[in-house]
């Protein structure tokens, strides 16, 4: 539909309340000129429509209009949709046939420009579907990966070990709704760390720290992503060191939060032998006494 993203969401709308499921695939950028059509035509009738937005993130030499990072704050306010966001081509594949069947709401995947990254296996999947990327029972840190933020995760968790903190990595897959199971290991950890590279005002971070307070947990959180500015023309490595999104930065802060010298400040060590543990988070359904 060229320019005319407007269009091209209302036909799907009307697809999809003619028996389809129409697949609408645009630059993850230029969604928002579609936002109205997202919200009132697709979502506020339950259509099942699947989004699929290329170039989300940061797309380098793009430039400014062409960066994907308004995708993930903007579409999440649409009452019952459903955003994904695949760390690899196998999660790409996986998470575009589960969206595909759903028929009573908006679905997304996102996925960035450039060529196709290493396959990242998980070590184990929790009954909601969070891939867990790294297990760690000393419970300190719980690092949520947005997509193709995976691999930071995964390097930073490293460094962390190596500084003797353990660090649990995470992928959701399916970042909205935030997975119950994510709010659980949340719990039992220290600290909670997310990553995604959108916009950090309104991101995923901000999510998964409100329904945290609203399950009445209240381990602290840090929310990383890119900061709310015109990010312009460099290389995609350049632009994350500038905002701070690198391994090296990203564990030097948060080893100065464990060791409460910088906020927020990691909870204390329990001397609870009943406090959850990480390992704990999916044995069963979540009971926790509010405090």
């Amino acid at each position: 539909m060229g320019i005319a993203e407007q269009h091209a969401v209302t036909s799907a709308a009307g697809l999809a309340f003619g028996g389809l499921h129409p697949v609408v695939a645009l630059y993850a950028t230029f969604v928002n000129r579609a936002f109205d059509q997202v919200l009132m035509d697709v979502g506020l009738h339950q259509a099942g429509v699947t989004f699929v937005l290329d170039r989300a993130g940061i797309t380098g030499p793009d430039g400014p209009s062409h960066h994907g990072m308004w995708d993930l704050a903007l579409l999440q306010i649409v009452p019952r949709i459903r955003l994904a966001a695949p760390r690899d081509a196998e999660r790409l594949r996986e998470e575009l046939a589960e969206a595909v069947r759903v028929t009573d709401a908006p679905t997304v995947i996102r996925f960035p420009k450039g060529t196709v990254g290493r396959e990242l296996p998980a070590v184990r999947r929790m009954g909601d579907g969070v891939d867990v990327l790294r297990d760690d029972e000393r419970g300190d840190v719980l690092i949520v990966a947005v997509g193709t933020m995976a691999g930071i995760a995964l390097e930073v968790a490293d460094l962390l070990s190596a500084q003797g903190i353990g660090a649990t990595v995470v992928d959701p897959r399916w970042v909205v709704p935030v997975p119950f199971s994510v709010i659980e290991l949340a719990d039992a950890h220290r600290l909670v760390i997310t990553i995604e590279d959108g916009v950090r005002v309104a991101g995923i971070g901000t999510r998964v720290r409100q329904d945290l307070r609203d399950a009445g947990v209240d381990t602290a959180v840090t929310e990383l992503g890119l900061p709310d500015e015109f990010i312009g023309h460099a290389s995609r490595d350049e632009i994350l060191r500038k905002v701070g999104l690198t391994p090296a930065q990203i564990a030097e802060d948060v080893v100065a939060q464990v060791r409460g010298d910088k906020i927020p400040i990691a909870r204390p060590i329990s001397d609870d032998p009943d406090a959850p543990k990480a390992s704990d988070a999916d044995t069963g359904p979540f009971q926790r006494v509010m405090r």
